[in-house]
């Protein structure tokens, strides 16, 4: 995996490139090209996280790079398994971007090994997030407001795309439920298309100590979201609500019963 990896990044020696052949005929469920796009897509967040950079990454490379890889996930929804803002903290200059793509790339052949089911852990969701932020035209954002005393000291805030049905949810200091007794419950409010707000998914908070970022997952096509709400719900979620609402964004949303 690791001369999979230094391909990506340099040329190999007639030697390497020999023992690699060899390992991908032994491994057909690799290709040469496994790592191609994730290191295009490191080497696009170095500059878009980093700005002691000489030089600006042309908008339209940048789009082409990030759209490549969002068209992939949407594909075969396996999705490289690295957290980015780990990564763009300790990236300060582009001279090191080498150095640190290099050992990104090794530590994600490991976790290809040992996670074979992506969708069944969450590393990937930062990355996931980023490629949303730098691809939707029609990117909305709100913070969270806490409807409750219990919330108010929680953070984050949601994004979402309607051309894309696709969001995401930040937040931190949410306390931590019992999934046996309740799931908390994601609701998207189009006022226009549906009376009552759209089933966004159940989650889960098992952390106070940083920041969650969770998916959300809509049951029906939204056309049109103008806010978000969570309610503390019973396991596996409602169809429509009586619970109160603990956070929305904005604040002030549409007037819709949930």
């Amino acid at each position: 995996m690791e001369l999979l990896a230094l391909s990506a990044l340099e040329h190999l020696s007639f030697e390497d490139e020999q023992k690699l052949a060899q390992l991908l005929t032994k491994y057909p469920e690799f290709t040469k090209d496994e790592f191609t796009k994730t290191t295009a897509l490191s080497q696009t967040s170095f500059y878009l996280k980093d700005d002691t950079a000489n030089e600006t990454l042309p908008n339209e490379v940048r789009k082409k790079i990030i759209q490549s890889y969002d068209s992939k996930f949407n594909e075969n929804n396996n999705v490289p398994v690295f957290t980015l803002n780990r990564l763009f903290k300790s990236l300060l200059k582009p001279k090191y971007a080498w150095s640190i793509t290099f050992m990104l790339l090794v530590g994600l052949s490991y976790s290809m090994i040992m996670f074979k089911t992506y969708e069944s852990n969450h590393r990937y969701l930062p990355l996931k997030k980023m490629v949303l932020q730098n691809t939707a035209e029609d990117l909305l954002q709100y913070p969270w407001y806490a409807r409750t005393s219990d919330f108010t000291l929680i953070k984050g805030n949601v994004i979402w795309s309607n051309n894309k049905q696709k969001g995401f949810i930040t937040i931190s200091g949410m306390p931590i439920n019992d999934s046996s007794q309740n799931q908390y419950q994601i609701w998207i409010v189009d006022p226009i298309k549906y009376l009552n707000p759209v089933d966004g998914g159940v989650f889960d908070i098992t952390t106070v100590e940083k920041d969650v970022i969770i998916p959300i997952n809509p049951k029906l096509p939204v056309s049109n979201a103008r806010g978000f709400a969570i309610t503390l719900e019973q396991p596996g979620g409602v169809v429509v609500s009586s619970q109160p609402l603990l956070l929305t964004a904005p604040k002030e949303r549409p007037q819709q019963k949930i």
